[in-house]
């Protein structure tokens, strides 16, 4: 979900969302985002094994978040959030995190955190001239411009993190790249 209800651009979904989709009149961020993934991280806790996982080993659990949940961490995305990104922004973002801290507080799942940038494909045709522009600024080092990802690539990347026992925590576009190479 990229325009919640709130937003006052939910309609855009229906060009910009991979399925199209138009969200409900209750489709907020925190509803869809933040309360659907704290109810599965507590469903997952609350099984006292997963046989099918090995018995006693913690589920691994994935979830795609965004690469801008990381701009505090990078030089100059803490000032673009704060000064720059529109209101809907920050609340997409506000959820995405407190689902990420969410997960990595789990000592029961394996969380692994996708942070893709823009996810593409051939089909969208409507992203595909802001493609170059963000490949070329993270190229060229901008630190809160992450390189764009293949829809094929996070799927790959997210089929290889929930096989790989040793993948864990956050996967930007080198990671997801890096794991998809392995399937």
């Amino acid at each position: 979900l990229l325009f919640d209800v709130d937003s006052g651009l939910a309609n855009l979904n229906t060009i910009v969302s991979g399925s199209g989709s138009l969200p409900g009149e209750s489709s907020t961020y925190d509803a869809i985002t933040r309360q659907t993934m704290f109810n599965v991280v507590s469903a997952c806790e609350g099984k006292s094994s997963f046989p099918s996982f090995g018995g006693s080993k913690r589920v691994p659990l994935c979830f795609v978040s965004a690469a801008e949940a990381g701009w505090p961490e990078v030089s100059g995305g803490q000032f673009v959030e704060e000064k720059l990104a529109p209101t809907w922004l920050k609340k997409y973002l506000a959820a995405k995190r407190l689902v990420e801290d969410r997960m990595a507080s789990s000592s029961k799942i394996r969380g692994v955190i996708y942070r893709p940038s823009l996810i593409w494909d051939w089909s969208k045709l409507d992203v595909l001239p802001v493609i170059p522009v963000f490949n070329l600024a993270s190229a060229l080092g901008v630190p809160f411009v992450d390189k764009t990802v293949r829809v094929e690539t996070l799927a790959d990347a997210i089929v290889q993190g929930v096989e790989d026992d040793d993948v864990e925590g956050v996967q930007r576009y080198m990671q997801m790249e890096d794991l998809a190479s392995r399937t």
